[in-house]
């Protein structure tokens, strides 16, 4: 009753003011009411509203439940029967949100007796194949992935000269060996100089940079193995990692990111022509 006789005190009031605006020569003055009519439209735009599907929102439910550590790697969910019982939705629904979880590698639904919904830790390699994947679909322009990683990968080999473990540098060692041995053969020597570059960037100890510039990697090294290298091409890029190794080694973090970036520019010159030379 309270906000119904507000309501009518407010009508009552208005009725009042409306009267009191009439002055003696019968004529209505200009009030808020006339003059609100006379202001110009807004400019104000609004979006158009996305309602979440039900799916979206069990899997947001489940998600961080898991990222905030409340069920542990390993453990198990409840069972479908259960999750729909305590979520209050469909088995369809349920099912589409647990699909979305298993595509972003934080669960894996296993049959048997013993199996079930198990909780799981995502991979960081499924992690960069999808980024590598976005950017093809997206179809970004090589430039730009070049430019990306002339950006990154400095900076991971300057982290590299801090950080690196004796491990990590006899792991170069060892793929620069590789390099060397596999002048001539253009997918041997590609896939130790990726692995070269991998291990540079892992020895960065930045989790971050190693996911984005992994990602940009792959891409390039892919392209590298469908064009070929020739064996003076080949040489020069060996001569590279080779002063690279020597910069991280001697902990100059300058040097080793001057170095990097020098030989990515490079190599970008030559991967270019070539793929501008495939596509005539």
């Amino acid at each position: 009753m309270t906000v119904f006789n507000n309501l009518i005190v407010t009508a009552a009031a208005a009725s009042v003011w409306s009267a009191s605006s009439i002055n003696s020569g019968g004529k209505a003055e200009v009030g808020p009411s006339t003059a609100g009519s006379r202001r110009a439209k807004s400019n104000l735009h609004l979006d158009v509203l996305r309602v979440p599907r039900a799916s979206e929102l069990v899997a947001d439910r489940l998600r961080s439940l898991i990222v905030m550590g409340k069920v542990a790697t390993g453990d198990s969910l409840p069972s479908e029967k259960e999750l729909v019982n305590q979520l209050g939705v469909s088995r369809a629904t349920l099912r589409e949100a647990l699909r979305m979880l298993e595509t972003e590698g934080l669960i894996a639904t296993r049959p048997g007796p013993k199996g079930g919904i198990v909780v799981l830790r995502p991979d960081a390699a499924n992690l960069t194949r999808s980024l590598a994947l976005l950017l093809q679909l997206e179809e970004t322009p090589f430039e730009i992935i070049f430019e990306a990683r002339r950006l990154l990968e400095p900076l991971c080999a300057s982290l590299a000269a801090e950080r690196a473990t004796p491990t990590e540098i006899e792991r170069l060692r060892q793929q620069i060996e590789i390099m060397r041995q596999s002048v001539g053969e253009v997918s041997n020597y590609v896939a130790a100089q990726l692995s070269f570059h991998l291990t540079v960037i892992n020895a960065a100890h930045n989790d971050v940079l190693q996911l984005y510039t992994i990602s940009v990697g792959e891409i390039i090294s892919n392209q590298t193995a469908s064009v070929g290298l020739t064996e003076t091409e080949q040489l020069i890029g060996l001569k590279a990692v080779e002063g690279i190794l020597r910069a991280i080694i001697g902990k100059n973090g300058r040097l080793a990111a001057r170095r990097t970036e020098s030989h990515l520019h490079g190599f970008e010159i030559i991967l270019l022509q070539k793929l501008a030379v495939s596509k005539t």
